[in-house]
């Protein structure tokens, strides 16, 4: 039971946070020249690089899970606002992309506190 209260602590949230943030900052802040392009729509790489890195804050508590969606959808917007400067295109559907990523992740999050509510309600 104890990797069970770890999965579900602050600490895990700030870990994939930051990791989280980490992975799509590089990804989406170095220039196009640097980084390998995976096969696929832009615009699908958005919603599961965001949904990605919201999934990883999507295992604690509910209020601190939906600050940092909250944070990772502003810095969605920064990103956009920001790539113009490192050589990179920034387009709003981009931000509208990681925006739909981030609630996909959102109703995983919900989905984790439904399945943990009943399982502790039956024990």
């Amino acid at each position: 039971m104890a990797w069970c209260q770890w999965l579900y602590s602050s600490r895990t949230q700030y870990l994939g946070f930051t990791v989280g943030a980490a992975t799509v900052l590089l990804a989406t802040l170095l220039p196009v020249s640097e980084i390998a392009t995976p096969p696929g729509s832009d615009k699908l790489h958005h919603v599961l690089g965001f949904a990605f890195w919201a999934s990883l804050c999507a295992w604690g508590s509910s209020l601190r899970y939906f600050v940092f969606a909250s944070i990772i959808i502003a810095l969605g917007g920064a990103i956009e606002l920001i790539q113009p400067f490192v050589h990179r295109h920034g387009e709003w559907n981009d931000f509208w992309a990681d925006t739909a990523g981030v609630a996909l992740a959102s109703l995983l999050h919900l989905v984790i506190r439904y399945v943990k509510k009943r399982g502790t309600n039956t024990a």
